[in-house]
């Protein structure tokens, strides 16, 4: 008989005699366990849950670069989701559209340029000194493919730069250049930041980083950020505005911490670059110190009341003085007030102003660049970044490292030996001279690093400024556009906050006239050959065809630019821009299922890209899916809250349904987006125009789409109040407009139509009408106008001639 405990008395061979204590497990083996417990459980927990989030396709992709087949080879793009990770998702900001060769051919030399929107070349980046030193090195090393590559984005700091330097390290880089600096004090880990945290420690930047390269980290920032909604966020991009609450004196502790962790990250950036055995070009950054006053200036923290109210009656004396030209007494108010607070940035422009007209240029410099560095709203790169800068440099000298001063050059090259409008169009973006000159000073110290096989055949001469820009295809319309967007820059805060904005804006407004009388002297042939012979020299250059399409577009040859973008489509695959925009183009066409087709793709490669989303909108609400319509226009207003071309287009859609209460809470929310803009004298209109007054209606709708020519929704209500007050003609050209825009608005035919019937015109009238049935089969009024004209047809044959 077996006993019942017979299994108790043996183990792994070995009896044990009841009662005796088991063995007890080595406490080597107990850690082991407990670590196994407390670790790798729920590490592959975490694992399985981040494998499930991939697999359901959620999060986003966190390399700078993508790997992506374009015409059956295989490319490296940037990635338009990368800045997910350091950005709010709604204000994150996108790379240079680009792609190169994920195989470099033998005879490429490929350049990487880092750095912020100064260096990506803003505010058109295809006009960039990369895009300059690209040129410069192709026309004097014959034989070898440059292949610059701007890695380089807007609002984006060192905590950035440096991990797109990693990822660089391992995509066969022969030479690096550096030129960063300007964001540390406002990138999404800056001193003065809107986006999060003001300057953590560089640990902690690093660990949150690497957090969020897991979809379960992603999910977790998600979570966070919908839990805090911290009102100091914005919720979509403003520009430099966004910082104005958040201002630094000259040694607030979170600029201090800023400099610190750029330090940090240009020391590892470096060490990257020397990893990969790769010579880097490390740059100080310029900026424009004699024509760009500070943003704002703080008074010293530790002045008592007394000594603030003594401080400020020497400062305006000052003032006065200086308005007086006497500007010397002016100095000497402005060094009493010196004495009392020494970083106060304003006082420090002035005193540059006035050392300036009497001729003592050395001492204007430094009193600009104090002006700079004291600056609260530290926009430019200061005294401070460029000392970390060299003294990198110099620390790396002889290692791989060589320093290039460009802040000196850009000095050198201006007039009294300080930067201003001569080479910078605002506080750091240059304009075409300062962006050859750049790309100059960049190509000079790369030819000094080129191989033997390719410096030996050195043409022995640089390019010149123009054949660059015939090259890059600069025309006058170009020149143009860029001024105007300039000009829409320095008119809007905090621009007009400085002391020199009424000259920056008249500035502007000679370029902008200038330019006007240059592109109506042109030859209508003169901007197309330019673009054209540019194609011929690089014919694969997206932003040659970008441009050319922009071009066409503006003067009207819609088929043409249609091609031009669609080639960009082919060129750029990965962009949803360049689809949306052509399916604008098409629109424009009447090709109303091919744009819904580009409009898709475009959603197909970013779903909450807001202009296809407001496209695609359109097209169904004018096929009368307003379900579908709304739906869009939601998505849009889910990704961008402030977008007021989308409330136009919601509110419209709702006044088209009969709800105009709601429409016009659509319109007033748009206005409140474009005070004295487009939007707001739309939503001014349609107010008078429900309280019937016509002529208020007619005067608002005008201002709309003198602003705005292509606001067809403003053309078409202003062709109402204009037929209602008799004035059918015009009404007449205001419905051709909106038809030119949106040629498929049922209702803006069906208008047309009536009015031709008014003038007796029953041939081009029935013509709107058919049009009109065919974008709304059910329109009742269509067809029985188009009846009524068939009738009196039939009553009233032709007599034979």
């Amino acid at each position: 008989m077996v006993r019942p405990d017979a299994d108790m008395h043996s183990m792994n061979g070995k009896n044990f005699s009841p009662g005796k204590p088991a063995p007890s497990i080595p406490r080597h083996r107990l850690w082991l366990f407990r670590f196994c417990a407390a670790i790798l459980i729920p590490l592959v927990a975490i694992g399985g849950l981040d494998l499930g989030l991939r697999l359901f396709g959620y999060g986003y992709p966190t390399s700078f670069f993508l790997r992506q087949e374009i015409s059956g080879q295989a490319y490296y793009v940037p990635n338009d989701e990368f800045g997910y990770r350091f950005f709010p998702r709604s204000l994150a900001r996108t790379p240079a559209p680009q792609r190169m060769a994920a195989k470099k051919s033998p005879d490429t030399y490929r350049i990487f340029v880092f750095g912020e929107s100064a260096a990506m070349g803003d505010p058109d980046p295809g006009f960039g000194a990369w895009r300059y030193l690209q040129v410069l090195l192709h026309e004097r090393f014959p034989g070898t493919k440059f292949e610059v590559i701007c890695v380089a984005m807007t609002a984006i700091d060192s905590d950035v730069i440096l991990p797109i330097a990693r990822e660089c390290a391992r995509r066969d880089g022969d030479l690096w250049i550096v030129y960063m600096g300007n964001n540390e004090m406002v990138g999404p880990f800056g001193g003065g930041t809107v986006f999060g945290s003001r300057a953590p420690g560089v640990g902690l930047v690093r660990a949150d980083l690497a957090i969020k390269t897991t979809r379960v980290g992603q999910w977790l920032d998600s979570l966070i950020q919908q839990m805090e909604k911290r009102p100091s966020v914005p919720k979509t991009w403003q520009g430099l505005e966004m910082f104005k609450s958040h201002q630094l004196r000259y040694n607030d502790p979170n600029r201090l911490r800023a400099y610190e962790n750029f330090k940090a990250n240009l020391e590892d950036i470096l060490r990257a670059g020397r990893g990969a055995r790769v010579p880097i070009i490390l740059s100080t950054v310029g900026c424009n110190l004699k024509n760009c006053a500070p943003f704002a200036s703080l008074p010293a923290a530790t002045m008592s009341e007394i000594q603030k109210a003594s401080w400020n009656k020497m400062y305006q004396e000052g003032i006065a003085l200086e308005s007086a030209k006497k500007f010397a007494e002016a100095l000497g108010k402005y060094a009493e007030a010196n004495a009392l607070d020494h970083d106060y940035a304003e006082l420090h422009f002035r005193a540059g102003r006035c050392e300036l007209a009497l001729t003592n240029d050395s001492q204007a410099l430094s009193e600009f660049e104090r002006a700079r560095d004291c600056d609260a709203l530290a926009f430019r790169a200061d005294s401070r970044i460029n000392q970390i800068i060299k003294d990198a440099a110099n620390a790396h000298a002889g290692r791989g490292v060589y320093f290039l001063e460009a802040a000196g050059l850009f000095a050198r090259n201006s007039t009294e030996g300080i930067p201003g409008n001569e080479l910078f169009y605002e506080h750091v973006h240059m304009n075409f001279e300062g962006n050859y000159l750049l790309g100059r000073a960049f190509a000079e110290q790369t030819a000094k690093l080129l191989p033997k096989s390719i410096a030996a055949h050195d043409r022995g001469q640089w390019a010149s400024e123009e054949f660059c820009e015939r090259r890059l295809a600069v025309s006058s319309w170009d020149r143009l556009r860029v001024w105007q967007e300039i000009l829409s820059r320095v008119s809007g805060p905090p621009y007009v906050e400085q002391l020199t904005d009424a000259d920056s804006v008249r500035l502007c407004d000679e370029k902008i006239s200038e330019l006007k009388t240059g592109v109506e002297s042109e030859s209508p042939g003169q901007s197309p050959l330019l673009y054209e012979q540019a194609l011929v020299w690089a014919p694969a250059d997206g932003f040659l065809h970008f441009n050319f399409a922009q071009y066409l577009g503006a003067k009207g040859a819609i088929a043409r630019a249609t091609e031009e973008a669609k080639r960009v489509c082919e060129l750029l695959p990965q962009v949803p821009g360049e689809f949306s925009d052509v399916g604008n183009l098409l629109i424009l066409q009447a090709k109303i299922d091919e744009a819904a087709e580009y409009f898709s793709r475009a959603l197909a490669l970013r779903s909450d890209f807001v202009p296809a989303l407001n496209g695609l909108g359109q097209i169904l609400e004018n096929q009368q899916k307003t379900n579908e319509a709304t739906a869009c226009y939601r998505r849009a207003l889910r990704t961008d809250p402030d977008d007021a071309g989308t409330y136009i287009n919601i509110g419209f859609l709702e006044q088209n349904r009969g709800t105009m209460k709601r429409a016009a809470v659509y319109y007033q929310r748009a206005a409140d987006l474009q005070p004295q803009g487009p939007a707001d004298y739309f939503n001014r209109g349609v107010a008078a125009a429900m309280l019937g007054q016509v002529a208020g209606a007619i005067q608002s709708f005008g201002a709309a789409v003198e602003l705005k020519p292509e606001f067809w929704q403003a053309h078409y209500l202003l062709g109402i109040e204009l037929a209602a007050e008799g004035k059918i003609g015009d009404a007449e050209q205001q419905f051709w407009d909106a038809i030119v825009y949106r040629p498929d608005f049922a209702r803006s035919h069906l208008n047309l139509g009536i009015l031709l019937m008014k003038q007796q015109r029953p041939d081009p009238a029935l013509t709107q009408f058919q049009i009109t049935l065919q974008l709304d089969p059910s329109n009742q009024l269509a067809k029985q106008l188009s009846g009524e004209i068939r009738a009196s047809k039939n009553h009233n044959p032709p007599v034979a001639q």
